[in-house]
């Protein structure tokens, strides 16, 4: 009978081993955080977010129905985006204001907080529920540049190391985060944007000052401001207006009934027409900084017979490209 007794407990131990290899746990992945393509010359902050999803599972025999997951990232703040040495700061957060970071424990920080019940009458169950993840760029960097005159990932890659994931399985009174200390699994993720190559391009008039004679040469200077990506290689032409020659450029009268020869040059000297290329004028090419370049137009009316008096103008276009 003894012997009958022995192997019994032994048969109700090892079933009770069994059950014990399966127990009440939780498991969160993260989806990648994409702000897409953007123009850190416009120097706006830039929004984008991800969704966080988190699943528990209960025996049917569980005494601890309640669950608080503790969803610690816990990587230095303000955070950063990067390609190579370059960076761009950006963050985190819990809300919709961007007042709350996402933070872990360890850092004396905020973690995401998710809590879930077991449904009351139910057998082996899972409960799952999303969390948004708000992310935001920083305003006024726009010194970011790209590389190699092309769209440039910069990116940031949380680790298994760095997202924690951190439950607690209560009766009556949920634990706190700063008590849960046991790491169960993690949810490694991608933040990530595109810096595109992009120009802004503004003019100011090239303004001749009045004149009765035509027996001097009149000059003046006006401006383009330029503020491309920082690295972007841009080339500036200048169209032929009303003439449509770069090369013999003319101003008309109000109202028709005479012309006014002139031209436009890259130099005070007035040495190297700006045109498109073509007759004999040449383009500007620079190399975008992020802020504002100022690049001078010289005018030129030469001495020319004088036309009838009147105001005489000419439209140009300038084409960045880039």
């Amino acid at each position: 009978m003894k012997r009958h007794a022995f192997a019994l407990l032994l048969f109700i131990m090892l079933l009770g081993g069994a059950n014990a290899a399966r127990a009440d746990g939780c498991t969160a992945s993260m989806s990648t955080v994409s702000f897409g393509s953007i123009s850190p010359i416009n120097k706006l902050a830039v929004q984008n977010g991800g969704t966080l999803s988190v699943s528990c599972s209960w025996l049917a025999t569980t005494i601890t129905p309640h669950v608080i997951v503790c969803l610690n990232l816990a990587a230095p703040s303000p955070r950063t985006l990067t390609n190579g040495t370059n960076a761009i700061q950006y963050d985190l957060y819990q809300d919709t204001a961007y007042s709350v970071q996402w933070g872990s424990t360890t850092a004396n920080t905020t973690p995401i907080v998710v809590s879930l019940d077991k449904p009351v009458i139910s057998g082996d169950v899972t409960v799952s529920t999303t969390v948004p993840v708000y992310g935001r760029i920083t305003a006024n960097q726009p010194t970011t540049p790209s590389v190699a005159n092309s769209d440039t990932v910069y990116k940031q890659d949380f680790t298994a190391a760095q997202t924690l994931l951190n439950p607690g399985f209560y009766l009556l009174f949920a634990p706190s985060c700063g008590s849960v200390t046991a790491t169960t699994g993690s949810f490694p993720f991608e933040a990530n944007a595109t810096v595109t190559n992009n120009c802004n391009i503004t003019a100011t008039n090239v303004a001749f000052a009045s004149t009765g004679l035509l027996s001097n040469a009149l000059s003046a200077v006006g401006a383009l401001s330029v503020q491309c990506t920082n690295g972007d290689a841009y080339r500036i032409s200048l169209d032929g207006g009303s003439s449509t020659n770069v090369g013999a450029r003319t101003m008309q009268r109000s109202g028709g009934g005479g012309a006014v020869g002139y031209q436009l040059y890259l130099d005070s000297q007035d040495k190297t027409a700006w045109g498109d290329g073509s007759a004999g004028t040449t383009m500007v090419t620079g190399t975008g900084s992020g802020a504002a370049q100022i690049i001078p137009v010289y005018g030129v009316v030469p001495v020319q017979g004088t036309p009838a008096p009147g105001t005489y103008s000419d439209t140009i276009t300038a084409t960045i490209s880039f």
